[in-house]
């Protein structure tokens, strides 16, 4: 946060010199004589690249309004190793909680969100993933739209990306494959690493188990099932790189952030001149808090909405554009009735599973590692985790448990090129860090292997109501966690693929027994699917709440165009839309859509 008006003066004029933008702290600031062409609710990672590729146009006036901070004065924000200081800054997120989860013992979750210029991108763990070739082309499948396939989109995403070496120039040989990444674009994107026995070891698994764990050059390659070093969205220096740093903050004059500002509602305009006989939504109104002054805009040419995958379907909802018999318990108006908006919410869901080590632990001095971050930008706090280094990716084969007698689940991915499974080691520690946030018993002291068991492709689906008819009452998030058995099967087998990972012969003399779920429990499939239920927890990777469906369907929320379906001059572009979850983790995704979204709405206007 600002810490004083001396210094928030420091920060608002080095903004200004540094890429011409003009950032506004208060609504009271904005001028009340500038006319916008664009207006962008929410300047997380779909918004800060729409807004930056719109202003690319001399022409054109754009404002994003932002809920948050500038992430410039969050200097946690900057260090990829201190994302759990933002995470937890509740002025930083929105600190919402799910609703107990029935078919997850009753749990609730936190639900993190990040509040703060550059939305999750300021504060997430910076994991760059792009997915499979077969999420994209089954994207285009649901769609309709032929640009949604992988060799579209690879090009899209290439053409955005800054690929550097990490900030300790660590070997890079044999980590990526330089064909498949852009050098060019606005996103840093780098695959630091730590030095640790581990790395050596996962490298051996695919020459010893090479049928399940093959080695990937390239993890965004398009075909990423096997184990492959990881790579993240941050520079050459060791900062994070953010659709506030990469897109916002490099644009022009032309381009306004209004910062501390809630938007409360999209407006239709009252006389519009739109050939269409749909309502016109190119009002915004907005304010500082719940007891300011509401006050009102109107953007010349569209609205953009990209307030997440959370606030999006809450923004639209309080507008009238959702269920009618909904929005009538809360006495709004409907003024599109769409009963699929805030439906189809889904998020992976991941378990913790913890093994016996020799290995040496990754716990280290904090003070230490800031000093040596501010000292070389090197050292732990680069990486978003002590040993985040390589992720395995599984696709079940077809004659897996899950999806044979006597279960026989249907296969819920879009393709043999597309993993069920994520296996992410977090770190090596002997103090355990379950997804629970509980310790389980015993465990204490135990030197283990910590990672993250993720379904990739739940079935389950969940929504995102209104709570109050106050826009700002946090919605009622429920994510159906294990709502579907065929999850928890597929979670079952994945806890299993990592037991088989870390029983290959180069792990006999280091890495032993499953502690955590406790090995009895893990060889039971009962036994194993109930403590699932008492562990799991959503990934923070959602989408599909506003689900993009083809042109003149009647479910869904919006077109391929990124249009709101049943209304004019009106958009979403961030993961709300997703008509589906990638394989993997869902930021590169988003900034891909966005980059696509920004071509579509500059070819209508120009």
């Amino acid at each position: 946060m600002r810490t004083s008006s001396f210094y928030a003066l420091i920060t608002l004029l080095s903004a200004r010199i540094a890429s011409g933008v003009v950032f506004y702290d208060s609504p009271d600031q904005l001028p009340g004589d500038v006319e916008y062409d664009f207006i962008i609710a929410g300047g997380g990672n779909g918004g800060g690249v729409v807004a930056a590729r719109l202003a690319e146009n001399p022409k054109w006036k754009v404002l994003v309004i932002e809920a948050g901070p500038s992430n410039e004065d969050i200097f946690a924000s900057k260090v990829p190793g201190l994302e759990v200081q933002v995470v937890l800054n509740p002025l930083l997120d929105w600190n919402y909680t799910t609703t107990p989860q029935p078919n997850a013992d009753n749990h609730t979750a936190g639900y993190y969100r990040g509040k703060i210029l550059g939305g999750c991108s300021s504060h997430n763990g910076l994991g760059h993933t792009r997915g499979s070739r077969d999420d994209w082309d089954h994207f285009a499948e649901i769609t309709g739209q032929e640009g949604f396939k992988w060799d579209h989109m690879l090009r899209t995403m290439i053409a955005g990306e800054h690929y550097v070496n990490d900030s300790a120039n660590l070997p890079q040989h044999n980590h990526f494959d330089p064909s498949v990444h852009g050098y060019h674009g606005k996103l840093f994107v780098s695959a630091p690493y730590t030095i640790h026995p581990l790395n050596d070891l996962f490298l051996q698994v695919p020459k010893e188990l090479p049928d399940e764990f093959p080695f990937v050059l390239d993890v965004n390659g398009g075909t990423p099932v096997g184990i492959s070093w990881a790579q993240f969205s941050e520079d050459h220096q060791g900062t994070r790189s953010s659709s506030a740093t990469a897109y916002i903050e490099t644009s022009h004059d032309n381009l306004h952030v209004l910062l501390n500002t809630y938007v409360t509602h999209v407006l239709p305009v009252q006389n519009s001149t739109s050939a269409s006989k749909l309502p016109d939504f190119r009002g915004i109104e907005f304010a500082a808090d719940e007891q300011a002054p509401r006050k009102t805009i109107y953007a010349k040419k569209e609205i953009i909405v990209s307030g997440g995958i959370i606030g999006t379907p809450q923004i639209l909802l309080n507008s009238g554009i959702g269920n009618r018999s909904e929005l009538a318990v809360f006495g709004i108006e409907t003024i599109v009735d769409n009963p699929s908006v805030g439906k189809n919410f889904t998020d992976q869901v991941s378990v913790n599973v913890m093994f016996n080590t020799t290995l040496p632990n990754t716990e280290g001095d904090l003070d230490e590692a800031l000093a040596q971050w501010n000292k070389t930008h090197t050292g732990p706090l680069v990486m978003p985790g002590p040993l985040k280094n390589q992720i395995v990716w599984v696709h079940l084969s077809e004659d897996s448990p899950a999806f044979s007698a006597p279960y026989n689940y249907p296969d819920p991915s879009p393709g043999k090129n597309a993993p069920h499974i994520e296996v992410y080691t977090n770190q090596i520690s002997a103090t355990p860090f379950p997804v629970t946030g509980q310790i389980p018993p015993g465990l204490n002291g135990t030197n283990t292997v910590q990672l993250s068991v993720v379904n990739l492709h739940p079935f389950s689906r969940g929504s995102i109501t209104l709570s109050s008819s106050s826009p700002f009452a946090a919605p009622i998030i429920d994510p159906g966690l294990l709502s579907s058995p065929a999850d928890i099967a597929i979670l079952r087998e994945g806890i299993r693929s990592a037991q088989r990972l870390f029983s290959a012969p180069v792990f006999s003399s280091s890495v032993f027994d499953i502690l955590y779920p406790p090995a009895n429990i893990a060889s039971s499939d009962e036994a194993l699917e109930a403590h699932i239920r008492s562990d799991a927890g959503p990934y923070l990777h959602g989408g599909c709440s506003a689900m993009m469906t083809p042109k003149g369907a009647s479910w869904g929320v919006v077109d391929p165009d990124f249009s709101v379906k049943g209304t004019s001059g009106l958009r979403v572009v961030d993961a709300s839309v997703l008509p589906g979850l990638p394989s993997g983790h869902t930021q590169a995704s988003v900034y891909g859509l966005s980059e696509v979204a920004s071509q579509v709405i500059k070819a209508k206007w120009l």
